[in-house]
């Protein structure tokens, strides 16, 4: 069997000079949050769970507590779990509910369903004891902040992740999405994504996360979790691309800069993405300024760049 193995991601943008290091750090962190879960004989699925919920409870990161708001200045919250077998639970414009991805794990595991949105959803997470909350406190203020300064500049949701990577904007650059991809000791694979979607977004907007093969896919060939631009992951199904592009005999870093390419070739979209296939290669590549990625070695000090490109 490979050796028991983790990557995560928090984000992919134009990630500001003033709060990099939150995000290495953070992602770091995750990573090692997984990879005790799985060095202690635990399931690839209780490892990527447990590192997107440090992340949701991280303010840093646009997922759970601290997430962005959405044109109403409210958070609402997407979610996906999937294994190897094609098991999966999703949810979708979730308010409230201080762990999306549990919830969405409550949906793997407890009803026929794939997605279940709204306040069905919710519903939902009251039934199972999830930890709930006023919505209002999962708003923190550096995002309150960049929700006011959008708003006052008559910002559009719809934009390009990289337009605004300048300094004189507040430390908040896009960067939309945190997800672990995990292989355990017996060989399962699992994947689970988690966000706070894009500012400005309508109300019961939903983006890549939450759509099997959009922005999550795991399957026995590997797992992917995607990030960035949600509707531009959509158009392409990013995250089933760059799965069959395993299936089909690519290596793993191939198979990243592969689906990068293909996102950029077809629709100049702003995104990246993580994997590990069933050896337990791991692989990131991204079309944006910067994605932050989290394994339990170190990096180097700054992994970014314009695109495309992969690193093995």
């Amino acid at each position: 069997m490979p050796k028991p193995t983790i990557i995560v991601h928090g984000g992919a943008g134009s990630i500001q000079p003033y709060i990099w290091q939150e995000f290495r750090d953070g992602s770091h962190a995750a990573a090692k949050v997984g990879q005790q879960v799985l060095d202690t004989g635990g399931q690839a699925l209780d490892a990527a769970i447990a590192a997107v919920r440090y992340m949701e409870d991280d303010i840093a990161f646009n997922a759970g507590t601290g997430s962005a708001l959405n044109r109403e200045g409210t958070v609402e919250c997407d979610a996906l779990v999937m294994t190897d077998d094609l098991q999966c639970g999703a949810v979708a414009s979730v308010l409230g509910v201080r762990n999306p991805v549990e919830l969405a794990r409550v949906v793997l595991e407890h009803t026929p369903h794939l997605l279940i949105v709204g306040e069905g959803a919710v519903r939902l997470a009251r039934a199972h004891q999830l930890a709930l909350c006023d919505p209002a406190e999962m708003i923190v203020e550096r995002r309150l902040a960049r929700y006011m300064q959008m708003v006052q500049t008559r910002a559009d949701f719809e934009f390009d992740p990289e337009k605004d990577a300048t300094d004189d904007v507040l430390p908040d650059a896009p960067s939309d999405t945190v997800g672990a991809c995990a292989l355990d000791s017996r060989g399962r694979l699992a994947v689970a994504s988690s966000t706070g979607g894009m500012a400005l977004k309508l109300p019961g907007r939903a983006g890549d996360t939450p759509i099997i093969g959009g922005g999550s896919y795991c399957g026995p060939a590997g797992a992917v979790s995607c990030t960035g631009h949600g509707e531009a992951a959509m158009r392409v199904c990013l995250a089933k691309y760059a799965y069959d592009l395993l299936v089909q005999g690519a290596s793993a870093a191939e198979a990243t800069r592969r689906a990068i390419d293909h996102l950029v070739a077809s629709i100049d979209g702003r995104a990246g993405l993580i994997l590990v296939d069933r050896a337990g290669n791991r692989a990131w590549a991204t079309s944006t300024r910067r994605i932050s990625i989290g394994i339990v070695e170190s990096l180097p000090e700054d992994n970014h760049g314009f695109m495309p490109k992969a690193q093995p």
